[in-house]
């Protein structure tokens, strides 16, 4: 054996016995937050405002941290650039049970992870008015992260090369980065890579439907219908409704149903099938429906939903109007513009075998961002697969990077926005963790309480270390 194949053994050995036992960090959205650490102080790069307008010299103090635990400052090393997306961001990687740690530990990585524009303490403005919200952009993004590693790269003493990595929205930016800059970086991992910009997207919720299996879903469905009948009958059983599922403040029919629907969703999403079904399984099972059947659910909104997920005051169109910039709270006005700018990705209610209410539709949707944004602020998503490919049913708009690896979660419905079948395997390959819980990026950040037996979680990270591995080696 010789001693390339030595030392890939070697790395795999160890990403198999450090990530037993995995803890599930707290999320922000459809992003993860890093919870942060004093060792790890916030620095700041002068970053240009538009990219694309030569004749605006205006810039901003954009936020970002470094992990170099693993880095060796004298003989130099690769680089992990660990891209972030629609949330705040408070320390680099740094948990040995993450998976971006684990990469950088086996391959004496330095970690770099730049603040997203118009998130945390990385906004331009102090108000996010839809003139100053034209600079946020997925373009500018890219361009963003381009500036500075560039840079940050250009002061290090035998710097090596780079690999991006990102999940959901920041996996999206990690392939159209490896896509638009192949000179920049070597390889790319998309966990859970959103690369298909799509409008009009019931695929999500029926892929909820697959998720949860046909007797959560019935399950959920009953809540739904239960809350519905509330709801319509008005006067005091609509405020007794609100009251139980402490959603007083969405006073907007589409909010309140829109929030409904997405607590289920994204409850499957990642991955806590066991909190949210096996309640509302137990309880139907044992006679409940109704007022009684909805407090059941609202004990699981309240307590598990609520403290890892969101709240329903976010959801409201009040809450998203406000223009004051807030970095704890104004990430929910941010990700709206940019969905309803240009990436789209509504969740209507599907035709057939739908969790979510059918006041969830995309009338719901288009009036939103008018309410949010004024007239004119639609998505073109064609515009965006025409850019940087992504559309798994149109050959001419799949995805064409290199050294691009697509992992995602077998209950996450936002496989149904990623890459699944790559039509360049040999280059892009793609590959899916399964188990029930194996929900968004979960190879990245494993599943709450653990994945449940069998899974392939070790395999899939094995298989992104080697790949990795492989990128850095090829372009010595």
């Amino acid at each position: 054996m010789n001693n390339k194949l030595i030392k890939i053994f070697v790395i795999i050995s160890i990403i198999v016995n450090v990530i037993n036992s995995l803890a599930y960090p707290k999320h922000y959205d459809e992003e993860l937050i890093l919870d942060g650490s004093g060792s790890f102080p916030a620095q700041w790069f002068t970053q240009t405002l538009d990219h694309f307008n030569f004749q605006n010299n205006q810039t901003f103090q954009q936020k970002y941290y470094i992990n170099d635990q693993y880095y060796n400052y004298q003989d130099g090393g690769p680089i992990i650039l660990y891209i972030n997306g629609e949330g705040p961001v408070s320390s680099p990687p740094y948990s040995s049970e993450d998976a971006v740690v684990i990469y950088a530990q086996a391959l004496n990585c330095m970690i770099v992870t730049l603040e997203h524009r118009f998130y945390g303490e990385s906004s331009p403005f102090s108000e996010l008015t839809v003139e100053n919200l034209q600079y946020l952009s997925h373009q500018q993004a890219l361009e963003d992260l381009a500036t500075f590693i560039v840079s940050f790269q250009s002061q290090l003493k035998n710097a090596g090369h780079i690999v991006t990595i990102g999940g959901s929205y920041s996996g999206a930016l990690s392939a159209w980065f490896r896509i638009k800059y192949p000179h920049i970086t070597v390889g790319s991992i998309a966990s859970s890579g959103v690369v298909h910009a799509i409008l009009d997207f019931t695929a999500f919720d029926s892929y909820v439907a697959v998720a949860a299996g046909p007797e959560c879903t019935s399950a959920l469905q009953a809540v739904t219908a239960a809350v519905e009948k509330e709801y319509f009958a008005g006067g005091s059983r609509q405020q007794q409704l609100l009251q139980i599922l402490q959603a007083e403040a969405l006073v907007e029919i589409g909010d309140f149903f829109y929030w409904l629907g997405d607590t289920m969703a994204e409850s499957l999403q990642y991955g806590y099938y066991d909190e949210v079904c096996y309640p509302l399984i137990d309880a139907i099972n044992s006679g409940s429906s109704g007022v009684d059947l909805i407090t059941v659910y609202s004990n699981y909104t309240i307590n598990s939903w609520g403290k890892t997920l969101g709240t329903p005051d976010e959801y409201a169109t009040a809450w998203q109007q406000n223009i004051t910039y807030d970095p704890s709270k104004s990430a929910d006005r941010s990700w709206w513009y940019q969905t309803c700018s240009s990436l789209g990705w509504f969740q209507p209610a599907p035709a057939q075998n739908s969790i979510r209410s059918s006041m969830v539709n995309m009338t719901y949707f288009q009036t939103h961002c008018q309410q949010l944004f004024g007239q004119g602020i639609w998505p073109n998503v064609n515009a965006v697969n025409l850019q940087y490919g992504g559309d798994q049913s149109n050959p001419l708009l799949n995805a064409a990077g290199s050294n691009i690896l697509f992992t995602s979660g077998y209950s996450d419905p936002w496989t149904q926005a990623s890459i699944l079948n790559s039509n360049y395997p040999n280059v892009e390959p793609s590959v899916m963790t399964t188990c029930r819980k194996c929900g968004h990026c979960v190879d990245l950040r494993g599943c709450p309480g653990g994945c449940d037996l069998p899974n392939n979680l070790d395999q899939v990270r094995a298989l992104s270390l080697k790949l990795i591995s492989q990128w850095l080696n090829l372009n010595n």
